[in-house]
């Protein structure tokens, strides 16, 4: 399990110094989330990205202002060691990606092969896997609709969730797609819509934050957010 953080707009500490206290010790299941943390910061046509393999509450570094959308990630490795590679935001193409959650990727990776996928990536996590399938099934809405519809399947059994932010590095807009097979609190992202557009894996403060819809992918551009229902 991993925690995440999206928003648009310029950074704000009171949100950042939440995302730290929550990947340190989270507040729905007191899971910590040590195994390295990365920060993607966007605008069109250009990005920059920040990798540790340290916990974020000891390597945290402010995120650089002016950029259009920022994209955090706190990791408790599941599959693949601890390793630059492994650590999220992953870039693939002319995308990045963040997960929380865990793919049985053995499985999954077996059956894009027979899907005539090349499932080469440079990393060995099943995040970079779902991402390439997305990018070379042709990187739009249909092709993330369809392959997160295929992906349910391979779920951990343990963990029946996904949790996933793909941001397009061409215009700096995103996509946060979610699906759980319960409603148990670790698993629901929450957003907000207010001075900036913010989506985290859970509340990053007392005040009143709404779930994103199970089965649904929300996409974010100019700090608007646009839910639709893929199952």
């Amino acid at each position: 399990m991993c925690r995440v953080l999206l928003f648009f707009g310029n950074p704000k500490h009171v949100f950042l110094k939440a995302f730290i206290e929550i990947s340190r010790r989270d507040r729905t299941l007191g899971l910590s989330h040590g195994s390295g943390w990365g920060m993607l910061y966007a605008r069109k046509g250009e990005y920059g990205l920040y990798k540790s393999t340290r916990p974020i509450w000891e390597s945290y570094i402010d995120p650089p202002t002016g950029y259009k959308l920022y994209l955090l990630h706190s990791r408790l490795a599941s599959v693949g060691g601890v390793s630059p590679a492994n650590t999220h935001p992953i870039v693939y193409g002319d995308f990045a990606i963040a997960h929380n959650g865990t793919f049985r990727k053995e499985e999954m990776a077996e059956d894009l092969k027979k899907r005539g996928l090349d499932i080469t990536t440079g990393g060995a996590t099943d995040t970079e896997l779902f991402l390439k399938a997305f990018v070379d099934s042709g990187g739009d809405v249909k092709a993330l609709v369809e392959l997160s519809k295929w992906a349910i399947r391979y779920l951990d059994k343990e963990e029946p969730m996904m949790n996933i932010a793909i941001v397009d590095l061409r215009n700096a807009e995103a996509y946060f797609v979610t699906y759980r097979a319960s409603e148990e609190p670790h698993y629901v992202p929450v957003y907000r819509i207010g001075e900036i557009a913010v989506i985290a894996s859970e509340p990053l403060d007392e005040e009143p934050w709404s779930p994103l819809p199970n089965g649904s992918i929300a996409k974010i551009a100019n700090g608007v957010v646009n839910i639709t229902k893929f199952i």
